[in-house]
């Protein structure tokens, strides 16, 4: 009898541990496939059985990430201390530092050389953070690594042409801009950054308009486009349809620093002093100068002289939540390539 019963829940453990497996497996599939909302599905299953392996809070984390809910994807992998030592981890903590705007923290993770084993997500975080922190020759060479990893991948195409733009180097930028579209023609974010880095950058607004414009048509939700879009109808002269699409834009992407410091500019130019302002001290708290540098920590004391007080230094700026949703314009990764 007693044998019969070591048997019985051996054959359960065995039982159990290929459940797991076969959920894992189900999970990693899904993130291969970029689809992070099944992922979710999967691991959340997982995590709803007793002495389920910590691995599937990496994995959650990893859906998160590319959802754009930076705070869930920490949340989980503070619930995964036994991964910290392995490199999804490391790419994933790059990750959501990186979305809650810890540049600093973000930076310090990554590694001094690019390691010879490093994966794909491993190489675009690390590029992503080098870029937003204006070490392009260094992100140049995370994201020409992935590419060559991966010559389809219109990320690492986009990206790479960003750096080459702000390295000045105008005919590698238009290159891959161009082939990045090509690769991926319904991904907003392809025609967000050819709008910016190659037409806005340029001074050409109005064919960043009509690159915007089919980013825009591409995800309607699309924040970013919308706040590049409206400081291109600005610089043509449009101020109605400028504060609109700005207007648009923070609604849709309520931590989009960028689109209040133009918002701000607009409302200041048009003697709209008190809103200006306001608009300025919130592109601040959002964390502007960490991103994009020190343009209204300027410009707020020159412009707002009654409004200067000590702004307060969350630890961590408000991260944009994108629960799991079933809509048809949910984003499959977040797309803040450009402001």
């Amino acid at each position: 009898m007693r044998f019969w019963i070591t048997c019985a829940f051996g054959s359960l453990f065995i039982q159990g541990n290929a459940q797991f497996e076969k959920l894992e497996a189900s999970a990693r599939k899904a993130l291969a496939l970029d689809k992070p909302y099944k992922a979710l599905t999967l691991t959340d299953r997982a995590l709803s059985k007793k002495g389920a392996p910590e691995v599937f809070h990496l994995l959650r984390a990893e859906a998160y990430n590319r959802i754009g809910s930076y705070r869930e994807a920490r949340a989980q992998l503070q619930l995964a201390p036994s991964m910290k030592a392995t490199p999804d981890y490391r790419t994933n903590l790059i990750g959501s530092f990186t979305g809650l705007g810890l540049l600093d923290s973000a930076e310090a993770l990554v590694l001094p050389a690019i390691p010879t084993d490093a994966s794909e997500e491993y190489l675009y975080r690390a590029g992503r953070v080098l870029f937003l922190r204006e070490r392009w020759p260094t992100a140049l060479g995370h994201f020409q690594a992935g590419a060559e990893r991966n010559p389809s991948s219109p990320r690492m195409i986009r990206e790479r042409g960003a750096c080459y733009a702000m390295l000045g180097d105008t005919a590698k930028a238009m290159i891959d801009l161009d082939r990045a579209i090509q690769l991926a023609p319904r991904d907003p974010a392809g025609y967000n950054s050819r709008g910016y880095f190659r037409y806005m950058r340029s001074g050409h607004y109005a064919k960043a308009i009509a690159d915007m414009d089919k980013a825009i048509k591409q995800d309607p939700n699309y924040g970013f486009a919308f706040s590049n879009r409206g400081w291109s109808y600005y610089q043509l002269g449009d101020t109605a349809k400028a504060q609109r699409d700005l207007t648009l834009a923070v609604r849709k992407n309520p931590t989009n620093a960028y689109a209040y410091r133009s918002l701000g500019i607009i409302d200041l130019a048009q003697g709209q002093q008190v809103t200006g302002c306001a608009h300025l001290r919130k592109a601040l708290e959002l964390g502007f100068t960490a991103t994009y540098g020190s343009e209204v920590e300027e410009l707020l004391p020159r412009q707002c002289p009654n409004a200067v007080e000590p702004l307060p230094t969350p630890n961590e700026p408000v991260a944009p939540t994108s629960p799991p949703s079933n809509a048809p314009n949910a984003p499959a990764k977040p797309r803040s390539n450009a402001p």
